[in-house]
């Protein structure tokens, strides 16, 4: 009595697994997003979300990355089944950490495992927006709007991937069916990201136009942080979306839950 009869989530599809990394083509730290990207990706100028990059901390984030606010790279990490498809596609995003301990790898074993079950996963690198030593001269600031559009400009690639001539992803990817997850605050960051899709301007700044309108079908938080961006001191509400979250009983950061 009490035992759920149905298939263990962890085991293995049927599909084979294939892996590429997408990516600037110029990252100065890591291999997998400078000459052993497949596909390459233009930079997004971040300047309108991010605040207090800037002085000695911002310096020396530009001297480690080798680009500033003005020139954030989309890259990530993809598995993806081999078949015809087309098959959703999920991206994941990690929370805060030291920026030089990368983060994005540690979903691999997730990725190989929704891949072989038919999904598109991939998992997105914005360790620079992440905690670094330099902080005791000077966070960021309001970062994780920057994290959520960011996402956004990711799926704008994936559309474009998914229409191109000669492009692995050419008819693969079902951009009728997409989902969002998230870590800490990845996991609010994917709530924002789903708030920012149906909005025409970004609400800081109306000067800054939104045209996403993507068919995001569920977001997928994690041990969310809530509340670190707030437009008009007012929570970022989602709609016709659906809204599944985890917490875990021992997470040494967010020891309580946070989320929506």
């Amino acid at each position: 009595p009490g035992l759920i009869l149905a298939d263990d989530p962890s085991a293995y599809g049927p599909y084979e697994v294939l892996t590429l990394t997408y990516g600037s083509g110029t990252d100065r730290r890591r291999t997998e997003y400078a000459d052993s990207v497949v596909l390459t990706t233009p930079a997004v100028d971040g300047r309108p979300f991010v605040d207090n990059w800037k002085k000695f901390s911002g310096w020396a984030r530009e001297k480690f990355w080798g680009f500033d606010l003005s020139a954030l790279p989309l890259n990530a990490r993809v598995w993806y089944p081999s078949g015809e498809g087309p098959f959703p596609l999920v991206l994941v995003v990690h929370g805060n950490h030291l920026d030089r301990d990368y983060s994005d790898p540690g979903y691999d074993y997730l990725g190989e495992l929704m891949a072989s079950r038919g999904f598109i996963f991939a998992s997105v690198d914005e360790n620079f927006l992440n905690g670094a030593w330099s902080d005791v001269f000077g966070r960021l600031k309001e970062e994780n709007d920057a994290r959520a559009w960011l996402l956004l400009k990711h799926l704008e690639c994936w559309e474009k991937w998914s229409k191109e001539d000669s492009c692995p992803f050419q008819g693969k990817v079902d951009m009728e069916r997409i989902s969002l997850i998230g870590h800490s605050r990845g996991g609010e960051a994917v709530c924002i990201a789903a708030f920012f899709n149906r909005l025409p301007c970004y609400p800081d700044d109306a000067m800054v136009s939104f045209d996403f309108g993507f068919n995001i079908l569920s977001v997928i938080p994690i041990a969310p942080v809530d509340g670190q961006y707030k437009p008009g001191e007012t929570g970022t509400s989602i709609e016709n979306t659906s809204y599944f979250t985890l917490q875990g009983s021992h997470d040494m950061d967010m020891r309580s839950y946070h989320g929506a």
